[in-house]
């Protein structure tokens, strides 16, 4: 099951912010400016936040295994769009497509973790599917920079599709050779808001859409005005070389493999201030010279990814509704922290430079901070009143 998950995970987020390093070409090919190239980094993003609540409802009475199968097909003929697109409005759409297919696989991969039959094969599950989004993640920003700057547009994209193709026969033959069973418990047929108004009444839930927001709202805004703050002077580098910077967010592999240990510390709250902590200091070395760039982003994507692995594991463990809901919602809210964060982080940086966008990351946290000590605070009464009572 653990080569499963990967390759999901990997080839899903293989997808997601392929436009994040290739700022020149979208300056050449489609005249875009800033807050253009912002849109067109929140495309898929926001097909996602609009797609993700109801992937589990769509995708209900199919084995999670096809779904994956058809949809990481359906991202390899929509990779071959992108790569056909001449005009901005075609290459929007396409990658708004991209944005509702890819829930599908993600939630389809989050039912298989949820379906693990004890909590050590979860933190190990879990595990290799974080280190798929990290893997994917850089991919997907490291793979077309390079291959548009060697092949051109047409031809780094068309091999991006065939890389897609090529997980989509691994998976199919995985699942047929290794006979892959997926223990998914039935979810009961209630009405959508009825499943919404439970996940709401899960404060570890609560907690984990607020976190899981602000992960992708940092992540999107700084690595989408990293790569615009890249392509200006004085640096002014290609797409290929912004996308050979994103590889140092690959020793958070590392970190995230090790992450079933510092879960088995059960000092969440310590570990979540010191990932914070990584975060900012990580973020100011963004500022300053290439060297402290290269180290920034290692650290910042250490923190982030392991910041992801305590939601995704939170996210396993739903109680009042099924995991492919819990992650479905996760999932939307994740996502719009993604749309809002490229979006804003590009005007703000088009108006005010890198320190405006730094406030504005820096002021989402601060106020998702007070949300999830207010809903713990909550829950820490509730439990002790249930103690009460008891």
């Amino acid at each position: 099951m653990n080569p499963l998950i990967f390759v999901s995970s990997t080839s899903a987020f293989f997808n997601l912010y392929q436009l994040q390093a290739l700022y020149p070409w979208l300056a050449t090919k489609y005249a875009a400016n800033f807050p253009l190239a912002g849109w067109l980094n929140m495309a898929c993003l926001l097909g996602m936040m609009v797609t993700a609540p109801f992937a589990n409802r769509f995708a209900r009475g199919f084995l999670p295994q096809r779904i994956i199968v058809s949809g990481l097909g359906c991202l390899g003929f929509l990779n071959i769009g992108v790569a056909l697109s001449e005009s901005v409005e075609i290459l929007f759409i396409m990658r708004l497509l991209q944005g509702l297919v890819l829930p599908y696989v993600l939630t389809a991969t989050m039912v298989m973790v949820g379906g693990a039959s004890n909590e050590s094969l979860r933190l190990q599950w879990v595990s290799c599917y974080v280190a798929g989004t990290i893997l994917g993640s850089t991919l997907s920003r490291f793979y077309p920079a390079y291959s548009v700057d060697l092949l051109g547009w047409q031809g780094g994209f068309i091999t991006s599709a065939g890389l897609l193709f090529l997980a989509c026969f691994f998976v199919f033959r995985y699942t047929v050779r290794a006979s892959v069973e997926v223990n998914v418990a039935s979810e009961k047929k209630i009405s959508y808001f009825q499943n919404f108004k439970r996940a709401l009444t899960e404060k570890h839930l609560l907690v984990a859409y607020s976190i899981g927001f602000g992960l992708l709202y940092s992540q999107s805004a700084i690595f989408t005005v990293l790569g615009l703050s890249l392509s200006q002077p004085p640096l002014n580098q290609t797409s290929e070389e912004i996308g050979l910077l994103y590889l140092a967010c690959l020793p958070a592999l590392l970190a995230v493999f090790i992450s079933p240990k510092l879960h088995k510390l059960e000092r969440e709250r310590t570990v979540g201030a010191f990932l914070v902590a990584l975060l900012w200091s990580s973020v100011l070395l963004m500022g300053g010279h290439y060297n402290l760039i290269l180290l920034g982003v290692t650290g910042f994507a250490i923190s982030t990814y392991l910041m992801q692995t305590q939601t995704t594991r939170m996210i396993s463990k739903a109680r009042q509704v099924s995991v492919a809901f819990a992650s479905g919602l996760y999932l939307s809210f994740y996502y719009a922290g993604g749309a809002l964060g490229a979006n804003i982080s590009a005007l703000s940086f088009y108006h005010w430079g890198w320190s405006g966008a730094l406030f504005c990351v820096a002021l989402v946290q601060i106020l998702i901070i007070i949300f999830v000590i207010f809903v713990s605070v909550i829950a820490h009464k509730e439990a002790a009143r249930y103690a009460r009572v008891q």
